[in-house]
């Protein structure tokens, strides 16, 4: 799935649905979704199929040079969706609470700086 395929609002509807079946990794999924919707919405990323999550990474930081907070956070949850989507590791209710957090933080900062 895409970013550009649900708007923020939308992958975030569908992040708490699959919370609440239980689908914790799914969900985890959806919230790096709504943010890197958010991202695109707000023209710090341009979304694109083809992009990898570090070229996002690359872009966002290269578009965002006076906000190098937002890039870490972006990056940290890269890091942390690639481990449980890749790297198949257990996501706990705990876990997907501070995710959640990050992505929102995130999306105050980009707010700021757009």
């Amino acid at each position: 799935m895409s970013p550009d395929q649900l708007p923020e609002e939308g992958w975030l509807s569908l992040a708490e649905d699959l919370k609440r079946k239980g689908e914790l990794r799914l969900a985890l999924r959806a919230l790096f979704l709504a943010g890197l919707a958010y991202l695109g919405e707000v023209g710090a990323v341009g979304i694109a199929r083809f992009k990898s999550n570090r070229e996002y990474l690359v872009e966002l930081a290269r578009r965002n040079r006076e906000r190098p907070e937002l890039s870490s956070l972006f990056g940290d949850s890269v890091r942390a969706f690639e481990e449980s989507w890749y790297g198949n590791y257990p996501v706990s209710a705990d876990l997907y609470e501070a995710y959640g957090n990050r992505i929102r933080k995130m999306r105050r900062l980009a707010s700021e700086t757009l």
